[in-house]
């Protein structure tokens, strides 16, 4: 039989590691929520969704091993739950969130002025590891070392891999770039 002692020692453990992931990680997680959804408002309730489901996984009983990974993937899966709830991306919606049709913005321009908006709309042919890992390098700005880390790649493939993606939404940006001005 458990001594309560234990019981009640555990259950502060995990409250103590859930109160540090908050502190060290909540906005960050916002950040990267926001980034995808570009609204405010639905990125806080994504963020404290992720919160409570992370507070649930570990009242559960259940223990976390890597708990930026785990934040990360949690946000995500949250992010997955409210798109399908959602499922709905008309031009309407893409125009409110900021994107402009008749943009003749510079590329540099828009990575050095983190204009998110612009940069969510040239990403959303990429998959979802390819955009957090271009949210995690440039938004965040992780070394690539640890971004590497969290997908168990070398730092040299990771950095390949960042230089394609990169590629990737200027060509995409050339793309949009040459066709509005047709």
């Amino acid at each position: 039989m458990e001594h309560p002692e234990s019981s009640q020692q555990q259950s502060q453990d995990k409250e103590t590691l859930f109160l540090d992931m908050m502190n060290t990680y909540q906005d960050a997680i916002f950040r990267f929520l926001y980034f995808r959804v570009g609204n405010r408002a639905v990125a806080v309730d994504i963020t404290q969704d992720t919160f409570t489901k992370v507070w649930g996984y570990l009242a559960g009983g259940k223990e976390i091993q890597y708990p930026e990974a785990f934040l990360y993937r949690s946000a995500k899966n949250a992010l997955i739950d409210y798109y399908k709830k959602e499922k709905s991306s008309s031009l309407d919606i893409l125009m409110d969130a900021g994107f402009d049709p008749g943009s003749t913005k510079d590329t540099d321009d828009i990575l050095k002025r983190d204009d998110i908006q612009s940069i969510r709309v040239l990403m959303d042919d990429m998959d979802e590891d390819s955009q957090q890992i271009i949210y995690l390098r440039f938004a965040e700005e992780k070394p690539i070392e640890e971004i590497a880390a969290l997908y168990g790649k070398t730092t040299n493939a990771m950095t390949v891999a960042i230089h394609r993606l990169v590629k990737k939404i200027k060509a995409r940006y050339d793309e949009t770039h040459q066709w509005n001005n047709d």
